[in-house]
């Protein structure tokens, strides 16, 4: 239980307020009640679709005359109807001072005017009938003009449609609206009040709190009440994932919080989100949560294929979604198997299913891209709601090298070229347009040879390429936009989409960026800009929340990643000791091996001893870590003469998840011969594995995890030297100190656990890592040699 002030369940708890009114748009209103047909985008749009008619809008309304009134903000609030309801929107234009009053509802389309009808889009004259009916209402008219008027981006012509509405058929129409989405919200009222209700009955899931956990769950409610950001290093075993959520839920049952947004790297992470939340649902709690899949990934019908003339999932989806919301009734956990099995009954998308569950589901279980990446982020969230979201954001450590990904853009000069010849026979004016960036790319790929460089590094955009680029992507938009089927439309989409990737990446452009050519091979060139610091890009979606709170169990030195995340703010921060017993590990480290990469050739034989040595001592399941696979097989081979084959396991490059799941699956419980697991630090068995108890025995870190020197790390080390800290720590010793804390938590995973931790290389004991370490790592012991390693594990064993 919490206690005295920090006691969440003790809290003053707000009265549900009924009188309070819910609040829905006239567009979703509209689109809940009224979208039916094919799940379809509509064909190819281009990049600055969404630009293009916002700037389509202002036109139509500036070429109006001086009475007109544009962007008009009305809301109404609904009568005799439970729970009280409120309806906002926002009107294009306006004639006030007409009689009867005229409201226009503007439209940007790229289809020819001459298709477009009267009865085009049903939505578009729900939407002006809403407005009408709310203005009408508000100012006591017998009736309203409506013109519905479609502007075509292109060729900047207009295409008006004029009806007139009683008062009396506006009641009706809007009447009839109200009462369809009144029949959902209802339920969804209802759901709201037991969710709540069932909160402020919930106690904490589990018999008691591990020691640290009581004080991670304050301090992540106190951040979530102060609408405030948080950084928790939290060790293994401290139970960080019930620490964050249970406080999240509750301070949502308070009002403190509208949806939580759990936000994940990798599948293990959100495994372990959705067993917390169900084990808080077995503790009584009421709670809908929704994991999120990649469209390629939970697609029926691959490769991803929309067209509702190919996919059954897509068509009439809109006809079908509503029955399978539905099943809202009988499930609280839609995770990935939920989804799926739903979606099949009612064959409809999973992927957009899962989008319109998250609409009504109390937690988001997702990756980083649905909240980060500009190129997926959840529009539907985050473009014009202020609802106060929570961000959890899990594996923290992951974040940086994620997000310098998202706002990172590249090119190569091959896929230019390739590309070039494919479209030459069949689009020579595009190939013409093409052949243009190939020409600025292949003058730098010369420029840097004639230098004898290899890379050119530029601190500004490159206005010659990007000329180039756009001047191509907007030719390619035009035939795109034609929608026409072609063997090459699939290779063209692919790189117009990289494209628009470089160009929105230009749009970004700061002193935290660099651009950089790089010659690859004897011909190629990649072009590349590169996010150095990803704290400025990430200040725009954290503001999407209210409260975020960014948590590991190796956010260490949490300076470094406070810096990193949100840059110099100085935000709270809470640091967890391990709840293991001390006693319960030995960890050694060797310090007469260097495995610097001038000495690595040297360092092969001693560590393929010491690994015998070690794995002899007792029989269980090890695993030893590699900087890289080219040590590790120069190290593999001296062991085949050292250890029998069947007892080594070997990671493997790219791996397929069948492959991952047999090489895990070998480190058993009942294994009676020693195994020997040899992988990459930093790579797929680096971190999110969990083989509790005898699974997993011992691990060994050869190296100080230190990343192949390389040039984006080099530019990096550059870049924050010039901000005042050590640019070498931030792009090379950080980050590898990072991957030896996450091998090393593969060891220890619950209170009853016993193994070992074997650390090899002299630096390990120089004072610029030794500050590094976590507080639990204090036990250390030093050896110098095989002898003294063999029998301090000897006496660890022996007090088994």
């Amino acid at each position: 239980m919490l206690e005295s002030s920090d006691k969440m369940q003790t809290e003053p708890v707000p009265q549900i307020e009924i009188a309070k009114p819910h609040v829905v748009s006239v567009r979703n209103l509209v689109e809940f009640v009224l979208q039916a047909g094919d799940l379809t985008t509509g064909g190819f749009h281009k990049r600055d679709r969404a630009q293009a008619g916002t700037h389509g809008h202002r036109q139509v309304q500036r070429s109006r005359p001086q009475e007109y009134q544009s962007e008009v903000e009305i809301d109404y609030q609904v009568e005799g109807v439970d729970p009280p309801m409120e309806v906002r929107g926002r009107i294009d234009g306006l004639y006030a001072s007409e009689e009867p009053v005229i409201i226009e509802e503007i439209k940007t389309t790229t289809l020819s005017l001459e298709l477009v009808t009267e009865d085009h889009n049903r939505l578009h004259w729900a939407q002006a009938q809403c407005y009408a009916y709310m203005y009408a209402q508000k100012h006591s008219l017998s009736g309203v003009r409506i013109h519905l008027t479609y502007y075509h981006l292109d060729s900047r012509k207009e295409k008006t449609f004029e009806r007139h509405f009683s008062s009396a058929e506006l009641e009706t129409f809007f009447r009839n609206l109200i009462t369809s989405y009144l029949d959902w919200f209802r339920k969804i009222s209802a759901w709201q009040v037991r969710r709540d209700q069932s909160i402020q009955q919930l106690e904490f899931p589990y018999d008691e709190y591990r020691s640290g956990q009581r004080e991670m769950a304050v301090a992540v409610y106190k951040a979530i009440r102060a609408k405030d950001r948080l950084y928790v290093q939290s060790p293994t075993g401290v139970g960080k994932t019930i620490a964050a959520l249970f406080p999240a839920v509750k301070a949502l049952g308070q009002g403190l919080a509208a949806k939580i947004f759990y936000l994940t790297a990798k599948t293990p992470g959100r495994l372990v989100a959705e067993k917390a939340l169900d084990d808080m649902r077995q503790a009584n709690l009421q709670f809908r949560s929704v994991s999120l899949t990649a469209k390629e990934n939970i697609c029926f019908c691959p490769p991803v294929n929309c067209d509702p003339e190919v996919c059954v999932f897509a068509r009439g989806y809109f006809d079908k979604v509503k029955r399978a919301l539905d099943e809202m009734d009988q499930h609280q956990d839609f995770t990935r198997p939920v989804i799926e099995e739903i979606a099949r009954q009612y064959q409809i998308c999973p992927f957009e299913f899962s989008l319109d569950l998250a609409l009504w589901a109390d937690c988001i279980i997702c990756d980083y891209n649905y909240v980060f990446d500009p190129r997926v982020y959840l529009h539907r969230f985050f473009d014009f709601s202020t609802e106060p979201y929570v961000f959890l954001i899990d594996e923290a450590h992951n974040l940086p090298d994620r997000a310098r990904a998202m706002y990172s853009a590249e090119l190569d000069k091959g896929t230019v070229l390739d590309l070039q010849r494919t479209l030459k026979p069949h689009l020579p004016k595009l190939a013409k347009k093409l052949s243009v960036v190939n020409k600025v790319l292949l003058e730098i790929r010369k420029a840097c040879q004639a230098d004898g460089r290899d890379v050119l590094i530029e601190h500004e955009p490159p206005e010659r390429l990007l000329k180039a680029i756009r001047e191509f992507s907007q030719k390619a938009e035009d035939w795109l936009a034609l929608n026409l089927p072609a063997e090459f439309r699939q290779e063209l989409l692919e790189f117009y989409f990289l494209c628009s990737n470089y160009l929105r990446t230009a749009e970004y452009f700061d002193t935290f960026y660099v651009s950089y050519f790089e010659r690859q091979g004897q011909t190629d060139l990649k072009a590349k800009l590169f996010c150095l610091d990803p704290a400025p890009m990430l200040a725009v979606p954290l503001e999407r929340s209210q409260s975020a709170v960014f948590f590991s169990a190796t956010l260490l030195p949490i300076d470094y990643f406070m810096k990193l995340l949100t840059g110099d703010v100085d935000y709270p921060k809470r640091i967890f000791q391990s709840p293991f017993p001390q006693e319960n590990v030995c960890l050694l480290i060797h310090d007469q091996i260097s495995t610097k990469y001038a000495r690595r050739a040297d360092s092969y034989a001693a560590i393929a001893s010491a690994i015998e040595t070690i794995c002899r001592i007792h029989v269980g399941n090890y695993l030893i870590y590699f900087p890289s696979y080219v040590y590790l097989t120069a190290v593999l081979e001296l062991l085949r003469d050292k250890l029998p084959d069947k007892q080594l396991l070997v990671q493997e490059r790219a791996m397929t998840e069948a492959e991952r799941e047999a090489f895990l699956s070998r480190f058993s419980n009942s294994n009676q011969e020693t195994l020997v697991g040899l992988a990459v630090m930093g790579g797929i068995f680096g971190e999110g594995i969990d083989l509790v108890g005898e699974r997993l025995i011992g691990v060994v870190v050869v190296g100080v995890g230190i990343p192949q020197l390389g040039l984006e790390l080099d530019l990096i080390k550059e870049y924050f030297d010039l901000q005042a800290v050590s640019g070498f720590a931030y792009a090379y010793q950080y980050p590898g100190f990072n991957r030896v804390q996450q091998a090393t938590g593969r060891v220890i995973r619950t209170e009853t656990d016993r193994g070992i931790i074997v650390l090899i290389d002299d630096r390990f004991t120089h004072a610029r890592y030794r500050h590094l370490f976590p507080s639990h790592w204090r036990g250390y012991q030093v050896v110098q040699n095989t002898d003294g390693m063999k029998e301090k594990l000897t006496r660890f064993w022996a007090r088994a």
